[in-house]
């Protein structure tokens, strides 16, 4: 089974700013202002293994107490969001390299 994984898109450039970033989208020309959670996400799709598993592990850590068991539909909001804005493209990889 295939398994989506995240990359940023080819072009896509990301200044921090303190918790925040400003992203420049080189398919649209325009520039976005990133909340903390969306710069954590694409960083982690930098590391070049970004999975929604993932994605869901890495907002469990950085969530309130409140809204921590909702970091799934968090996460899955978010990269649809992401993907959307073609700031990440969302590929597939093998789930289980076992041969």
């Amino acid at each position: 089974m295939l398994a989506p994984r995240y990359a940023l898109s080819p072009g896509v450039r990301i200044q921090r700013l303190d918790d925040d970033a400003i992203v420049f989208n080189p398919f649209s020309w325009e520039t976005h202002l990133l909340n903390p959670a969306a710069a954590l996400v694409l960083e982690y799709a930098g590391s070049g293994d970004c999975t929604e598993t993932g994605v869901v592990e890495l907002l469990a850590e950085v969530l309130d107490d409140t809204e921590r068991p909702h970091a799934g539909q968090h996460a899955r909001q978010l990269l649809d969001e992401l993907v959307n804005l073609r700031l990440l493209v969302e590929t597939t990889a093998p789930s289980d390299a076992r041969g």
